[in-house]
């Protein structure tokens, strides 16, 4: 499964370190919620409010469940964010 997301900063902001991280939950064979996640991060210089895109993969998910994409630096986070997905044999 591959997530992808983006954002963009103010503009004529001060730019710097964006870190973010996916959190994906399932549920394994044996009906435990499993959460795995995926951290990042992207330089943005000063001034720049163009969109920039992030893509994350998380292989095999073992059922149905969720991925949030969560920033964690500048401090935001977005329940739009969150996205179902739906496991196909």
């Amino acid at each position: 499964m591959t997530s992808n997301g983006s954002f963009r900063l103010q503009a004529g902001g001060p730019g710097g370190t964006v870190n973010y991280t996916w959190i994906y939950k399932d549920t394994d064979a044996n009906g435990n919620t499993v959460v795995t996640t995926h951290a990042g991060s992207l330089v943005v210089a000063a001034g720049d409010a163009a969109p920039h895109s992030i893509t994350d993969s998380y292989s095999q998910p073992n059922s149905a469940g969720t991925m949030q994409l969560v920033f964690t630096s500048p401090s935001y986070a977005s329940p739009q964010l969150q996205q179902s997905w739906t496991c196909r044999q």
